[in-house]
Formats: structure tokens, sequence, C-alpha cells
């Protein structure tokens, strides 16, 4: 999968910041735009695997934001 440099842009942005507004900026996306927020989550993983971005705080709140996003299509 390629990344697009608006995705690679948007995936430097997202994990530029701190892990915690990460976790909340995404959470919040997660609620408001669900399949956007699991776009972004699987875009900005590849980018970090492709980079060898290790950054695990960031990872498990990208993880913990697709769950969310998730469970909001499901009680659609």
């Amino acid at each position: 999968m390629m990344l697009s440099e608006e995705q690679k842009k948007r995936a430097a942005m997202v994990i530029g910041s701190s892990a915690s507004d990460c976790d909340v900026s995404m959470a919040l996306q997660a609620t408001h735009s669900p399949v956007r927020t699991l776009c972004e989550v699987a875009e900005t993983l590849h980018y970090m695997n492709a980079n060898g971005i290790e950054k695990i705080s960031h990872r498990k709140a990208l993880m913990k934001a697709g769950r969310k996003a998730l469970n909001v299509l499901g009680d659609m």
C-alpha cells in the first residue's frame, strides 16, 4: 500500500504530537467520523511500520481509537 503525500503528512502530524494529544484527538474523531478514523489509524500504523517508528504510546492510542471507531460503527 502506497500512501499519498497528504496521507504521509497527516501520519507525520499524528505521530509528531504528544501521545496524550494523539489519544484525545483520535478518540474524538472516532466518535464523529469512525470510517475516517479507521482509515487514518491504518495509514498511520502503516507509515510507522514502513519507517521503523516505534512510539509504543502512539500505537496504543491509535489502536484504542480504532477499537472505539469499530464500536461506533457497530452501534449504528
